[in-house]
């Protein structure tokens, strides 16, 4: 259940020189992270990947997870969408009220915004401060499954180039292996496309409060991170009911979900319940308060929140936050 909860930006580390990296060629906020970061950078920890919108039309017409947020002192709708940090084609052909709802707005805010000075904060947040090899902090069942994840997903990157990094951060990198392709996530396309309408882009949180709780995990629990991570990763199962939930485009459900794959070992169900509060909970918290500041304080412009649809959720969930403030929250289809 962890590897849902990991910030909303793609994350991939240096490689070797044969690896080819795709230079820093502008720059956006995300989706998403999410997660993740979407950079493109030589010789760093991460590789943000930086593309272009697509010249293609969306045509996919899956319901979306936008809702339309009114209020009686608002004088012009606002958004609120959920994206999934993904390059499956299959989601990433938005359905074209999507677009269309963007179009509307000034301002489109993200988790955080996507910006070089941002970027470097988080490579150098995620990077130790000297180098430990894998073996002196891992058990040797953790390595052996590090070591299988990347040779069957033909990765170029080792023990030795993963040293040094936090375990967490190894966690959000091995996340993305599987991904093999450079085309945009959700989020990117977004931002792209809110850049090419001239919408100015922004982001609800800094990196600091994206990544700073990963901190806080003892070592052992970064390690079941590490380990629950590469789980999902090779679980099509669980990536597979992640995307019908998603495509039904209705946010009750996702609690739910995780609970049908949820581990029975003891110090997961603690991770789990870590996150759940400091990822969900008080992120939720956090981005509600935000939006209504936003909304109140600078009501001359219309906004378009982008936020991981895991967030929109139950009682704890941002649309159910924005209704205790006072804020109609209307499912768009």
């Amino acid at each position: 259940m962890a590897e849902t909860f990991l910030p909303a930006f793609p994350l991939t580390p240096s490689v070797p020189k044969s690896f080819k990296i795709i230079p820093l060629k502008n720059y956006f906020s995300i989706l998403t992270e999410t997660s993740l970061i979407y950079t493109h950078m030589n010789k760093i920890l991460y590789a943000f990947i930086l593309l272009s919108l697509y010249a293609c039309t969306p045509t996919n017409t899956y319901s979306p997870m936008l809702w339309e947020i009114t209020n009686t002192k608002l004088k012009k709708s606002s958004y609120l969408f959920g994206t999934f940090h993904t390059k499956d084609p299959s989601l990433n052909q938005l359905n074209p009220e999507v677009y269309t709802s963007l179009k509307k707005v000034q301002r489109l805010y993200t988790e955080f915004a996507m910006t070089p000075q941002n970027m470097q904060k988080i490579i150098s947040f995620s990077k130790l401060k000297r180098a430990i090899a894998l073996k002196k902090r891992l058990h040797s069942h953790t390595l052996k499954k590090i070591i299988h994840f990347l040779k069957k997903n033909r990765s170029k990157l080792t023990l030795k180039s993963l040293a040094k990094y936090k375990t967490w951060a190894i966690a959000i990198i091995l996340s993305n292996q599987s991904v093999r392709n450079n085309t945009p996530f959700m989020d990117e396309n977004l931002v792209s496309y809110a850049k090419k309408k001239k919408i100015k882009t922004s982001g609800l949180e800094s990196p600091k409060e994206q990544l700073a709780y990963f901190d806080t995990l003892s070592a052992s629990l970064q390690e079941q991170l590490l380990l629950d991570t590469l789980k999902k990763e090779t679980n099509q199962n669980y990536k597979n009911a992640l995307i019908t939930w998603y495509k039904k485009g209705k946010a009750d459900g996702f609690l739910k979900l995780q609970k049908r794959f949820v581990s029975h070992n003891i110090k997961q169900k603690k991770l789990d319940k870590i996150l759940i509060d400091t990822l969900l909970i008080k992120r939720n918290i956090r981005f509600a308060r935000r939006i209504d500041i936003l909304l109140k304080n600078h009501s001359k412009y219309t906004y378009f929140f982008a936020i991981g649809a895991g967030h929109m959720s139950g009682k704890q969930g941002i649309i159910q936050k924005l209704k205790d403030l006072g804020y109609s929250v209307k499912k768009v289809d």
